[in-house]
C-alpha cells in the first residue's frame, strides 16, 4: 500500500488544527498586552525584560505561525518552532505545579493567579497532544491543499519508457533530471524558510513594539489617598509598615482580613504599624463577566477620596462572609457598592460623589497601574503581605503580629493616636478638664 497519499492527508489534518490552536491562542492574548505580561510573570521564572518581550512578542509569533501553518508554507520550519514553544510550555506548568503555584495557564488568554482549582493536568496532556502534531509535520511535512503543494507542482518528473530505461543513457537522463528537480526543491524551500523567518521575525519585534504601546496605562492615576506604589496608607508612621496586597473578590483574602483586621486596627492606633492597603484587580474571571475585583477596588479608592477611615471601614463591609460573592459568581453591582458606602459613613452629598466616582470608574487607571506595579514586584498571588519589606511565608494573624513585634522591637517607641473623650450630653459648667485617655 502506498502511505504517501494517508501520510499527506493526516498533515493536512495536522497542519489545519495547530494552525486554529495558534490563531485562536495568539487573538485571544494580543487584545490585552498587559494582562498577558501579568500572567508571564506570575511564573516567576523569568526577569522583568524577558517578562515583557514573551508578553508582547508571543501573541504575535503564535499568530504568524497559525497563518503558516493554515496555508500551508514553511510547514516543517512552523512545525518545529511550534514544537520547542510546546516543550517550553510544559516546563513552565510542570515548574509552577512542582512549586505549588495556583495560575492559570494563560495558554488561551487571560491566566496569572486563579483562587479556583488548577487544570495543570489537562494543560499538560492538551500541550503533549499538540507536541505530537508537530513531531509529525517534522517528519512528513508534504499535505494537501497548501501553498507548497501548490509551488511543488513541476517537481515530479515522468519516468522514462521501460525501453529507455533499459539503456545506460536513459537511466543517467532520468537520474539527472531528478537530482535537478531535487536540487531546485531545497533551493526553493532554503529561500523560502528563509524570507519567511525574516519576515515572521520583523513582524514579530514590530507587534512588540506594538503590544507595547498598547500596554500603556491611559488615564489619571491621581487620588486624594492613594498612590501607585502605596496604595492607600492608613496610619501614621511606625516602626512597622504592613503591605497588603489583595482582591475583594478573593476568598483567602476575606479569611485573612477575618483573622488580622481588628488586630491590624488597633495597632494603628496604637501607632505599631502603618498599613498600606493595594487594592488590587486580579480575579475579574471569577465574577461572571462583570468584572468585580476592578469595580470594587476602584469604588474603594473612591472611598477613600473621602477619607482613609471611611475606606477602612468600606474595606471591611467588602471583607464579609454575607457580601462577597462567592467564586464564579455574578459580582455585586455598583448599586450594592454605593449602599456599602453608605453603610460606611459617608454622608448624603459624599454618596453623591461616590456614585459618579463608581459608575464612571473614575480611578479604573490607578487600579490598573496598581495592579500592574505589584506584578513587577513579584506579587502573584492574594493576599501577599509584607512587613518592612520582606514577606511573609504564610499570611496568617500569628505571622503577622510575630513580624510587626519584631519590627517594634528594633524601630522607635510608638506614639498612640489619643481616643477621643466622649462628646457630653448636658453642659458641664463646673466639670474639671481632664486629659484623653490614650489607648
Amino acid at each position: 500500500m502506498n502511505w504517501n497519499p494517508v501520510r499527506a492527508w493526516l498533515g493536512t489534518a495536522a497542519r489545519l488544527v495547530l494552525g486554529v490552536v495558534w490563531l485562536w491562542s495568539g487573538w485571544s492574548k494580543v487584545k490585552s498586552p498587559r494582562g498577558f505580561v501579568q500572567a508571564v510573570r506570575a511564573y516567576d521564572a523569568t526577569p522583568e525584560w524577558m517578562s515583557k518581550a514573551i508578553g508582547y512578542g508571543l501573541p504575535v509569533l503564535e499568530l504568524c505561525l497559525g497563518v503558516l501553518l493554515i496555508v500551508g508554507v514553511a510547514v516543517r520550519l512552523s512545525a518545529a518552532v511550534s514544537g520547542l514553544l510546546f516543550v517550553v510550555f510544559i516546563v513552565g506548568v510542570l515548574e509552577a505545579a512542582a512549586r505549588g503555584l495556583k495560575l492559570e495557564c494563560g495558554c488561551f488568554g487571560g491566566g496569572g493567579v486563579t483562587a479556583a482549582p488548577t487544570q495543570y493536568t489537562l494543560d499538560i496532556l492538551r500541550d503533549v497532544g499538540l507536541l505530537a502534531l508537530c513531531m509529525y509535520l517534522v517528519l512528513w511535512s508534504a499535505t494537501r491543499i497548501s501553498i507548497e503543494e501548490f509551488l511543488a507542482r513541476n517537481d515530479h518528473v515522468e519516468p522514462p519508457s521501460a525501453k529507455r530505461m533499459r539503456t545506460e543513457h536513459g537511466q543517467r537522463k532520468y537520474n539527472a533530471m531528478l537530482e535537478s528537480r531535487r536540487k531546485q526543491a531545497r533551493e526553493r524551500s532554503l529561500y523560502v524558510n528563509g524570507a519567511l523567518s525574516i519576515v515572521v521575525a520583523m513582524v514579530t519585534l514590530v507587534g512588540l513594539g506594538v503590544q507595547s504601546g498598547r500596554a500603556k496605562i491611559a488615564g489619571s492615576l491621581a487620588a486624594t489617598n492613594a498612590t501607585v506604589s502605596n496604595g492607600v496608607v492608613y496610619g501614621k508612621k511606625a516602626a512597622a509598615t504592613v503591605d497588603i496586597f489583595e482582591d475583594f473578590q478573593c476568598p483567602n483574602c476575606l479569611k485573612f482580613d477575618q483573622a488580622a483586621g481588628k488586630t491590624l486596627a488597633d495597632d494603628v492606633k496604637a501607632n505599631l504599624a502603618q498599613v498600606r492597603y493595594h487594592t488590587m484587580s486580579f480575579l475579574d474571571s471569577s465574577s461572571s463577566g462583570n468584572r468585580y475585583s476592578s469595580r470594587a477596588a476602584n469604588a474603594g479608592i473612591c472611598v477613600s477620596d473621602v477619607g482613609v477611615d471611611q475606606f477602612v471601614k468600606f474595606h471591611d463591609i467588602l471583607f464579609t462572609p454575607a457580601v462577597q460573592p462567592a467564586e464564579g459568581s455574578h459580582g455585586r453591582t455598583n448599586a450594592e457598592l454605593i449602599t456599602f458606602a453608605q453603610q460606611a459613613g459617608l454622608t448624603p452629598t459624599q454618596v453623591t460623589t461616590f456614585s459618579t466616582c463608581a459608575e464612571t470608574e473614575q480611578h479604573s487607571a490607578l487600579v490598573q497601574a496598581i495592579t500592574d506595579n505589584a506584578s513587577k514586584r513579584g506579587i502573584n498571588a492574594t493576599p501577599t503581605v509584607l512587613v518592612n519589606g520582606k514577606m511573609l511565608s504564610k499570611p496568617d494573624l500569628a505571622s503577622l503580629t510575630q513580624a510587626i513585634a519584631a519590627a517594634d522591637a528594633k524601630g522607635p517607641a510608638p506614639s498612640p493616636s489619643p481616643t477621643p473623650s466622649p462628646t457630653p450630653t448636658t453642659p458641664a459648667k463646673s466639670a474639671t478638664p481632664t486629659k484623653s485617655a490614650t489607648k
